[in-house]
């Protein structure tokens, strides 16, 4: 049960911030062709990519041109089944997740989002979903542009739950799309490494 509650608040989180700086194009879902994974999801990540993949991301670019390319972690499994509203889930034997969730663009950029801003939706949007306040602990905010041309933002937190510990890491990136990365570990940080490896990972490829 624990499990499954966490699980939908891992869904909850990807939506919540995603819908904060995007909207469906036309009202529609979110684009159903997901960003590709350089690495299959049976693979573990292997070094950081710091540099886009083809030719290099300059200030002046725009950033509509690119596509964003990652590693899954290891052990996560690509689900075929999937919530209504993410576009692609990776997930791990004990319930840790990679979801991602792909909008167009709607001119809002992701690096302009403030971290009150954030904290303040997610623990609104947790308490709508489970009927109790789920304060944010030990919270990390940083914005900036991936490959000096995709604005992005990452949120890092931790929350408690019925006596489980679930951290919590989203990586919001505009390119040709606008993509939100939501890592859940619910082993209290056992996945922290692996999943800094695929957040590190993410990289604009000029289409």
């Amino acid at each position: 049960m624990k499990k499954a509650i966490l699980g939908i608040c891992a869904v909850t989180l990807a939506l919540a911030l995603a819908a904060c700086t995007s909207a469906p194009a036309s009202g529609s879902a979110p684009a159903s062709q997901p960003a590709t994974a350089s690495q299959p999801a049976s693979e573990p990540a292997s070094e950081p990519v710091s540099q886009p993949a083809s030719e290099p991301a300059s200030d002046a670019a725009d950033y509509a041109a690119y596509t964003l390319q990652f590693d899954v972690p290891g052990d996560f499994a690509q689900l075929e089944e999937l919530p209504e509203g993410v576009s692609a889930m990776f997930q791990a034997a004990d319930g840790s997740s990679l979801n991602l969730v792909i909008y167009e663009n709607d001119g809002s950029l992701a690096s302009d989002v403030t971290q009150e801003t954030m904290v303040a939706l997610l623990e609104d949007a947790f308490a709508q979903q489970l009927g109790t306040e789920v304060p944010l602990e030990n919270v990390a905010f940083e914005t900036g542009k991936l490959g000096d041309v995709c604005p992005y933002y990452r949120l890092g937190f931790t929350i408690n739950l019925n006596g489980v510990t679930m951290n919590q890491t989203a990586v919001g990136v505009n390119a040709d799309r606008a993509y939100t990365f939501t890592y859940t570990d619910m082993t209290g940080g056992d996945w922290a490494q692996a999943f800094e490896d695929s957040i590190a990972s993410i990289t604009p490829v000029s289409q």
